[in-house]
């Protein structure tokens, strides 16, 4: 059998608005396709190529290195956070991608051989941070309630031009993520962790998933892991919905 959604976008808002008003620490990852085939080791060629190229492994000398590692990361993330996301069916996305579950969702089993209880596993849509209720900017806003906030990214060069403080009636800080952090040299950048003072962490760093179960745990943050809307907040159409008229065009900055 394979995971399903349990938790609707609604939801999973109200849980991180709790959270939020609460100030209690919580964890969030997301799951798509790319994370699905590391765990499942049946990458096609040219995403084995750009995965490893991308996060530090000799291609294909080192791939089972790479599998190996980028699983354990996101099993990792997968046991430590409070929601989990995968595709849900039903979305509209889904919709239109021809949807399947050995694409788009995980075998029960293959997280009970990694002794992850599923039993009480919840489980959102990963599209979440993309909903309109979340990522519009205006109704992220609602969701921040003027706490802090703290985003980690490749892009924050550019989303600091995007005036989020005022956006978000927020104090907006962010920490850069490096390209050349990959899965071998994480270490230091995790530990630069506790130089964070806010009080909740948007995180946007690819196969990183277990950064926010770190931020979670280590530092007491409310981290959730948003992964695209960052480029679509950036501005970049890094996704064909983020387009004009397209699906989520409502994320771009």
């Amino acid at each position: 059998m394979y995971l399903e959604v349990n938790q609707t976008i609604e939801e999973a808002i109200n849980l991180i608005k709790e959270k939020i008003r609460t100030n209690t620490p919580f964890a969030l990852s997301r799951y798509g396709d790319g994370e699905i085939y590391f765990i499942n080791r049946n990458s096609p060629t040219e995403h084995q190529q750009r995965g490893c190229r991308e996060w530090g492994y000799n291609y294909p000398s080192e791939l089972t290195d790479f599998y190996n590692d980028s699983s354990n990361i996101i099993f990792n993330g997968m046991a430590n956070s409070d929601v989990i996301g995968i595709m849900d069916k039903n979305n509209d996305i889904a919709k239109s991608i021809n949807y399947k579950e050995e694409k788009w969702s995980i075998k029960e089993s293959l997280l009970k051989d990694k002794g992850i209880d599923i039993s009480n596993l919840v489980i959102c849509d990963h599209m979440l941070s993309r909903a309109e209720e979340f990522g519009r900017p205006d109704n992220f806003k609602e969701i921040l309630q003027g706490k802090s906030l703290n985003i980690i990214s490749p892009n924050t060069e550019i989303l600091k031009t995007k005036n989020l403080d005022k956006l978000f009636e927020s104090d907006v800080t962010f920490t850069h993520h490096p390209y050349n952090v990959n899965l071998r040299n994480r270490d230091e950048f995790i530990k630069s962790f506790e130089n964070i003072k806010s009080e909740v962490v948007l995180v946007g760093c690819g196969i990183q998933k277990d950064y926010v179960s770190y931020l979670k745990y280590n530092n007491n943050k409310i981290a959730i892991d948003v992964g695209a809307l960052l480029d679509a907040w950036s501005g970049l159409l890094t996704r064909p919905w983020f387009r004009k008229d397209g699906k989520q065009d409502y994320l771009v900055l």
